[in-house]
C-alpha cells in the first residue's frame, strides 16, 4: 500500500468505515471505549482543523496524553493538519531541554492533565491544546499537500544508553516498515492484535497503532500502569479476545513468568497466539524458555516466538524470524550464545562492519551492525553531529548504511545481537558485555531476591572498574522469603561468585540498593547512562559517613 498516512487513515475509512480497529480495556479486561476507523477519521479531521488554525502545520507538537483514545485521535490529527506529531511521556527526564531540542510549537493533551504540566512547559510559551475540550468552531479543514519525504512524526529514543534524541520519520518511512512488519508478521484483517506497551514508545506507536491501521486488523489496549502492576491482565486480554498478535521487551515475558501464579491460570487459553515477537533489547533464551514452559498449561506453544530487531532510526522493524535459534560468534570472547534474529526482507541489507575502519567483517565476526534500508530516517531532529556520526555513515555495494551503536555477528544472512557497544567493558584484554554478567544475575539469583540488575565501568580515583548494582524485589513470597532476607553484604557475595564462575573476573564492587531505586526508561529499560552517577554518589555518601 502507497501513499502517506492521511492516504492510509482516509481510505481505511471508507472501505472499511464501520469495522472497529482499536479497544481500550479497564484492569478488569472489561472494553471501555472502542473506535473504528470512521470515528478516528472523523475525529482526527475536526481537531486537524483547530490545529491548522493555530498554525501548527510543519511545525513540531508535543502529544502529552494519556494511553487511551485520546492519544490516537490527537495523534493522526496532527498527521491530517501537516503538523508533526512528537509522543512524550510525563515519566521523560529532562523535559524542558527536550522542548527546546525539537522547538516545540504546542502541547497537545487533555483537561485532566492541563493542571499537572511540568512548568518546563508552562513557562516556555508554547500553547497548549487539550483534545477532549475541542469544539468545532466553523473551522475549515484543508487537506495539505505531502510527498512521502516529508516528515510524519519525530519518535525520541528510549535514552537507555545516552540522552533521547528525536528521530525524524518520514511517510515513506513508516509506510515502508509498516508493510515490511505485515509481510514479516503475515498479518491481516483476521488477526487480533493485543498490547501494553506505550504509545510514546516505538514498538508501541508503530505496532499497535499504525500497524492496524496498515493492516486492517483489530487491537486490543491495555495500560501499561496495569501490566507492570498485575502482568496476568495481559494474558487475560489475550485469552478473552483470542489475541493472536502481541509481544514485547525480553522483560516482559520474564515479569510474566516470574509474578503470574498458576491459581491465575483458571479459564485462560493461550491457542490462538500465533506469533509472540520479542524485541526492543537483548533476548535471553532463559526468559523465553521459562515463559513457554510456565504457559504451556495454557496451550502457549513455543514455536509462537518470533525473536526480532528494529530501533527507532530504522522506524521499527528490521528482521525476525519464528522459533528460537541460538549460535555464537567465531571469536567466542567468552560471550554467551546469541538468539537468531532472522533475516531482513530484500530490500533492506544488514552488514557488519569493523567499527574503527568502516569496513565489513567476515561471516561470523564480530563487529557494528549497519542498516541499509527505506524505512531508515534521515536525521536526528536539530542534532546535525549525531545525524553525521549515525545515517549515511557506512558506504558499501553501492548503498549508504545507518549505524546502529550494536554489537553482533551474521551466519548464513541471518542477524545474532551481541549487545550495544556502549555496555561493552574491557577487562584483561576482552571485550565483556554488561548483559552477559546481568543475565548471569538474574539466572543464578531468583526473582525473590532480585528485581533489576546493571553492570558498568568506571574509571573514576578510587572507585573505578566493574561495578554490579543489584535492586532488590519489591516484596518477598512464601517461597522466596528466607532468601529475600539476606543482608546486603552476603547478597554482594554471592553475586561476586555469579561474575566469577561466569567471566572469570572479580567484579570491583557489588553494591545492592532497595526497590524501585535504578532509573528507567518509559518503556521499563534501565538508563545505564545514569547509573554510574547514581553509583558515585553514593559511594562519597558512605565515604563522607565513615
Amino acid at each position: 500500500m502507497d501513499g502517506t498516512l492521511l492516504d492510509l487513515l482516509e481510505n481505511r475509512a471508507v472501505i472499511d468505515a464501520n469495522r472497529p480497529v482499536y479497544s481500550f480495556l479497564d484492569r478488569n479486561s472489561k472494553i471501555i471505549s472502542t473506535l473504528s476507523f470512521r470515528d478516528v477519521y472523523e475525529q482526527a479531521i475536526m481537531f486537524a482543523a483547530v490545529l491548522q488554525s493555530k498554525q501548527c502545520a510543519g511545525r513540531p507538537v508535543l502529544l502529552y496524553c494519556p494511553h487511551g483514545p485520546t492519544f490516537i485521535v490527537a495523534f493522526f490529527a496532527c498527521i491530517a493538519a501537516g503538523a508533526w506529531p512528537v509522543p512524550i511521556t510525563r515519566a521523560r527526564n529532562g523535559l524542558d531541554r527536550l522542548i527546546s531540542a525539537c522547538n516545540a510549537f504546542a502541547v497537545v493533551t487533555t483537561s485532566r492533565r492541563a493542571g499537572i504540566l511540568p512548568e518546563a512547559m508552562t513557562s516556555s510559551g508554547v500553547q497548549v491544546l487539550l483534545v477532549d475540550e475541542i469544539r468545532s468552531r466553523g473551522e475549515i479543514y484543508k487537506r495539505p499537500t505531502f510527498s512521502g519525504s516529508d516528515t510524519a512524526f519525530i519518535q525520541y529514543t528510549s535514552g537507555s544508553t545516552s540522552s533521547p534524541k528525536g528521530i525524524v520519520i518520514s511517510h515513506d518511512n513508516v509506510m515502508h516498515n509498516a508493510a515490511q512488519i505485515q509481510k514479516a508478521f503475515t498479518c491481516n484483517e483476521n488477526d487480533i492484535g493485543v498490547s501494553w506497551l506505550p504509545f510514546h514508545h516505538d514498538m508501541g506507536l508503530i505496532g499497535h497503532v499504525i500497524e492496524p491501521l496498515y493492516a486492517g486488523l483489530h487491537n486490543y489496549f491495555i495500560s501499561p500502569v496495569d501490566f507492570l502492576a498485575n502482568p496476568v491482565r495481559w494474558l487475560r486480554a489475550m485469552s478473552q479476545f483470542g489475541g493472536t498478535l502481541s509481544g514485547g521487551p525480553d522483560f516482559a515475558f520474564e515479569l510474566a513468568a516470574a509474578r503470574i501464579s498458576e491459581h491465575e491460570l483458571a479459564d485462560l487459553s493461550l491457542k490462538k497466539w500465533r506469533l509472540a515477537y520479542c524485541g526492543a533489547e537483548k533476548i535471553r533464551p532463559e526468559s523465553l524458555r521459562k515463559f513457554a514452559q510456565k504457559f504451556s498449561t495454557i496451550a502457549f506453544e513455543p514455536a509462537s516466538f518470533f525473536p526480532c530487531y528494529g530501533l527507532a532510526e530504522s522506524t521499527l522493524f528490521v528482521s525476525g524470524q519464528h522459533g528460537i535459534s541460538i549460535q555464537s560468534p567465531v571469536q567466542a570472547e567468552n560471550i554467551s550464545a546469541s538468539v537468531c534474529l532472522g533475516r531482513p526482507e530484500p530490500d533492506t541489507s544488514i552488514i557488519i562492519v569493523n567499527r574503527n575502519t568502516g569496513r565489513k567483517v567476515a561471516e561470523g565476526e564480530i563487529g557494528e551492525v549497519c542498516i541499509s534500508s527505506p524505512s531508515v530516517a534521515s536525521s536526528y531532529y536539530g542534532d546535525s553531529v549525531a545525524s553525521r556520526k549515525t545515517f549515511n555513515r557506512i558506504r558499501e555495494y553501492g548503498k549508504y548504511y545507518c549505524r546502529t551503536g550494536d554489537r553482533g555477528f551474521i551466519r548464513n544472512r541471518k542477524l545474532f545481537l551481541l549487545g550495544r557497544y556502549k555496555t561493552v567493558i574491557k577487562r584483561r584484554g576482552r571485550s565483556i558485555h554488561a548483559e552477559d554478567i546481568e543475565a548471569e544475575m538474574k539466572r543464578e539469583l531468583s526473582a525473590q531476591i532480585i528485581s533489576r540488575c546493571v553492570a558498568f565501568e568506571t574509571n573514576e580515583p578510587d572507585s573505578g572498574g566493574l561495578v554490579v548494582i543489584l535492586e532488590r524485589a519489591k516484596k518477598s513470597t512464601t517461597k522466596g522469603e528466607c532468601e529475600n532476607s539476606l543482608s546486603d553484604q552476603k547478597l554482594a557475595s554471592r553475586a561476586t561468585a555469579v561474575v566469577v564462575a561466569a567471566i572469570d573476573v572479580v567484579p570491583d564492587d557489588v553494591c545492592v540498593l532497595p526497590a524501585n531505586t535504578l532509573p528507567l526508561t518509559s518503556s521499563g529499560k534501565i538508563r545505564r547512562h545514569l547509573c554510574p552517577d547514581i553509583y558515585l554518589t553514593r559511594v562519597k555518601q558512605v565515604r563522607r559517613k565513615r
